[in-house]
């Protein structure tokens, strides 16, 4: 037998193939050059950034040489819509942005190895397909192939206390979630008679199966993206990650797994319970992720409960696709919000891995106090992310926060826009608070800041002015999100 690829197929796997290939050549390239840096793992390792940087650049130019979006690609287990073409351009800018930081924040705290920026392709690579799968199984395997990079990267510093213990839970929670997806699979295959295609599962939104399945999956998929009452690994986690690389998962792993979920719950069709589930989680995950944050020192785990809300701003415009019956057209405000969410909490994970204490994370409040006058560059950063966060207008946040809201009230769930503006208030004090103490407190506690570190800088103002351009001139995006969900509507 013989195994054919038509070009529509190599084309749309190419993304996801230039990135694997990507982290095999960064682990190749370690073990040749990496014993011969006289700095060790405290060098930054230049040619690890840049071929990262590379592969993500032409991975990112890949995702346009797919040039019939309606086109079967392998049997039906990919796409090569516009929607998971949008997801897979944030994910693999988030890959290159992390990336040309990470030399000179693991050179900082000594743990700079070829295996960090290789994790870093691998997990981009699983993540692009996971945004481009069309059915079951594509879908769970992507989950999986992502789940082991992102485990392995919570405890990469095993010297880190909470770094083990954040990814032995991570590890736990992981597992248990995907016994709640595979189950949910298992019941969406035996309730539309025996197909994996998530075309297959049209039409069957009535039935009990496929109505059981449809809340399993939002369970599993709930856990990957921090979902209310599915969230308690996401603090835990993130304390321990590593700076920049909680960022990174910050930002990748929701966007893949949401664009996943949003699959497949209009695929399954409108169900009642269904519906009033996703707006439950919505409104409890808006509210409970802001209360959270606010009793918070620590910088890591308030941006995870921060994190937690913004999940639940994400699954307002899902609960208007419900509402509407499937029309997609509301889809538009998450994937705009999603690239918003990209440029504002990377660029606060970013400036933050510029600051050490030792070998440790600086991710405390204390420990950024006095920061506007000791790095003034660096807390302008945090400042202006902390802002967008906030929802502050002039910025990203406000653009993606306004666009979510208004959709609501144009869709008739105006008390969903309310709880989203009561939770965007509320966050603004525990976002105020880093501020207030860079600016207004004097420091307690030495910091120093990673020098000639020009990846974290370049990605810092990259971001920057990413926060800025999309809060004053938002239309290219917007315009793009909205092409990225006509072929959604009808299912």
């Amino acid at each position: 037998m013989t195994l054919e690829f038509t070009e529509a197929e190599i084309r749309a796997i190419l993304p996801s193939a230039i990135l694997f290939l990507t982290g095999l050549v960064q682990l190749l390239t370690d073990a040749c050059l990496g014993a011969r840096d006289p700095e060790g793992d405290r060098g930054q390792k230049s040619h690890l950034v840049l071929t990262g940087a590379a592969g993500s650049v032409l991975a990112f130019i890949a995702l346009g040489a797919l040039t019939d979006p309606s086109a079967p690609l392998f049997s039906g287990a990919l796409t090569g819509d516009l929607l998971g073409r949008f997801a897979a351009g944030i994910i693999i800018v988030t890959t290159l942005l992390t990336g040309l930081g990470a030399g000179g924040y693991l050179g900082a705290i000594g743990r700079n190895r070829g295996e960090f920026h290789a994790l870093l392709s691998f997990g981009a690579g699983a993540m692009v397909l996971l945004a481009q799968s069309a059915n079951l199984v594509a879908m769970f395997v992507a989950v999986e192939t992502l789940s082991l990079a992102l485990y392995v990267l919570a405890g990469y510093v095993r010297d880190w206390r909470e770094s083990s213990e954040g990814a032995f839970k991570y590890f736990v929670m992981g597992a248990f979630s995907s016994g709640f997806l595979l189950l949910g699979m298992a019941f969406l295959y035996g309730g539309s008679g025996g197909g994996i295609d998530l075309a297959a599962l049209g039409g069957h939104g009535d039935e009990p199966l496929i109505a059981v399945g449809a809340v399993l999956v939002l369970i599993g998929l709930g856990f990957k993206v921090g979902a209310v009452p599915f969230h308690s690994w996401v603090p835990d986690v993130y304390q321990g990650t590593p700076m920049l690389a909680a960022g990174w998962m910050a930002v990748a792993v929701k966007v893949c797994c949401f664009v996943a979920l949003i699959r497949i719950i209009l695929a399954t069709g409108v169900n009642t319970v269904v519906a009033s589930l996703v707006e439950a989680l919505a409104v409890v995950t808006i509210l409970l992720g802001n209360l959270a944050a606010l009793n918070q020192t620590n910088l890591k785990r308030m941006l995870a409960y921060s994190g937690i809300a913004h999940t639940g701003y994400l699954m307002v415009p899902l609960v208007l696709v419900l509402a509407s019956h499937g029309d997609g057209a509301a889809l538009s405000g998450s994937l705009f919000y999603l690239a918003t969410y990209l440029v504002t909490t990377l660029a606060a994970f970013t400036a933050l891995s510029t600051l050490q204490q030792g070998d440790r994370d600086c991710d405390t409040i204390d420990s950024i106090r006095g920061l506007g006058r000791k790095h003034p560059v660096v807390a302008l950063v945090i400042t202006l992310s902390m802002v967008s966060l906030a929802g502050i207008p002039l910025t990203a946040g406000f653009m993606g926060k306004f666009t979510i809201f208004s959709d609501a009230v144009a869709g008739g769930k105006w008390h969903l826009a309310l709880i989203g503006v009561i939770g965007s208030m509320i966050s603004v004090y525990y976002y105020l608070r880093p501020i207030v103490a860079m600016y207004f407190h004097e420091a307690l506690e030495e910091t120093e800041k990673a020098e000639a570190a020009w990846g974290l800088h370049l990605a810092m103002l990259l971001l920057s002015v990413g926060i800025l351009y999309l809060g004053l001139f938002p239309e290219s995006i917007v315009s793009l999100s909205r092409g990225a969900v006509p072929l959604l509507a009808g299912h």
